[in-house]
């Protein structure tokens, strides 16, 4: 008995911890970051690179080839007054394998240029990503408006019930007017409508945010407050995905450059080979026979050294244009965080302003409430009044809203990682 009463309490516990569930802006980036299509791409690219570093390290590997000719020539070595007898024809079969032995890290500098592409390519896919976090975090602040207008229409309904009740005592004791009741009927008809536009614009944004989470939210998913990256810190560092970029950039012209010198080297290598035919080297033994050779190979291209001059001047151009596109990058990140950090604080200053709109307004509408009932004022009056409450409530909320989404924006600017 005590088992299956704790079994039941399980079971009620974990429904009531998923109903009341809580989700995070962050939660929901990281959700969709996971989900989304173009997130494996970094593993293609991967892949691909893994393959590209296996078809260099090739280079080292032992060249072995295979060579098989007949040939028939219309004329051989003759000498006058000998009859030398020796054939048209020749065959050969060679197998022949080289080994390369200094190339002067030519390919350690191809394997690093490879490395650092596969990096930009990851790097600029992760920077697509930061237009699923602008959609996600419209689609969140847009539940939180959504969300507040609702609760907000839903209390200027249930405030006008209570008044519409008062009135109705009043109209059969004939002390107020039937039509002002038809006045507060029609007014709450006309909040009904709204709640009904703004429960089914709801239930579209949870639809949508679901299909980029693969969660599933409803009215009873608890929304926090709480913006990308958490709490704003003006004084933490700026680490964006472009500056990253920027540096891989740089290192890939510096690899580039490298091999360029590389190129220049000269190259050793040794070989030997097997032959199977005839003539072969002594011209003189026509018969088929098996021979071989050994070779020791220095190869140099002189000319390349020729250009050497004109790559460093190429070179030394990237490395400024790259720092050119560096320092406009970082003017324009410190302008948008100057503008933004001047939103936080105007904000702040407005919602504080909000609180006391708010206190008014209640006070207003609190004495209007208890002048309808008197009949001291009309209906159209009062619902002004309360409609003026409402919308410093709202207006309140939707400033809280904005702060967190422009805390969101000063958080990503600075630059944000999940």
């Amino acid at each position: 008995m005590f088992k299956k009463t704790f079994a039941l309490l399980a079971i009620l516990t974990n429904t009531i911890s998923f109903s009341q569930s809580s989700v995070s802006l962050d939660s929901c980036i990281v959700w969709a970051k996971k989900q989304y299509p173009l997130l494996r791409q970094n593993a293609l690219i991967t892949q691909n690179s893994d393959v590209s570093l296996k078809a260099i390290n090739e280079n080292w590997f032992p060249k072995l080839s295979f060579l098989a000719q007949g040939v028939y020539q219309s004329e051989v070595v003759s000498i006058p007054g000998f009859a030398t007898g020796f054939p048209h024809d020749s065959y050969l079969t060679q197998v022949s394998l080289d080994q390369t032995l200094f190339e002067g890290g030519q390919t350690k500098q191809q394997k690093n240029i490879e490395h650092i592409n596969a990096q930009i390519e990851v790097q600029k896919n992760e920077m697509e990503l930061y237009k699923l976090i602008d959609r996600v975090n419209q689609l969140y602040v847009s539940v939180l408006l959504t969300r507040s207008n609702n609760e907000l229409l839903k209390i200027f309904k249930a405030n006008l019930e209570n008044r519409k009740k008062n009135l109705e005592s009043g109209a059969k004791n004939e002390l107020v007017l039937t039509s002002s009741v038809d006045e507060l009927e029609a007014e709450i008809l006309k909040t009904e409508q709204s709640i009904i536009e703004g429960t089914e614009n709801l239930t579209a944004l949870y639809q949508n945010l679901a299909l980029l989470t693969n969660r599933t939210f409803n009215d009873s998913t608890i929304f926090e407050m709480t913006p990308i990256g958490g709490k704003v810190n003006l004084s933490a560092p700026i680490s964006r995905l472009e500056t990253e970029l920027f540096s891989l950039q740089e290192s890939l012209v510096d690899s580039r450059y490298k091999l360029t010198n590389r190129l220049a080297l000269p190259k050793i290598s040794v070989g030997i080979a097997g032959n199977y035919g005839r003539p072969g080297p002594n011209f003189i033994n026509q018969n088929l026979r098996f021979f071989g050779s050994a070779n020791l190979t220095v190869r140099w291209n002189m000319s390349s050294l020729y250009g050497l001059n004109r790559e460093k001047t190429r070179y030394e151009i990237n490395k400024q244009m790259i720092s050119v596109q560096r320092e406009t990058f970082d003017l324009s990140v410190q302008t948008a965080l100057t503008t933004q950090q001047a939103q936080l604080n105007s904000m702040q200053t407005v919602i504080e302003k909000d609180k006391l709109i708010v206190e008014k307004r209640h006070n207003v509408a609190t004495t209007g409430a208890s002048q309808l009932d008197n009949g001291k004022i009309t209906v159209t009056a009062y619902t002004t009044q309360l409609n003026e409450e409402m919308s410093a409530k709202l207006n309140q909320k939707i400033h809280e809203i904005k702060l967190m989404n422009a805390q969101s924006g000063y958080n990503t600017t600075k630059g944000i990682k999940f």
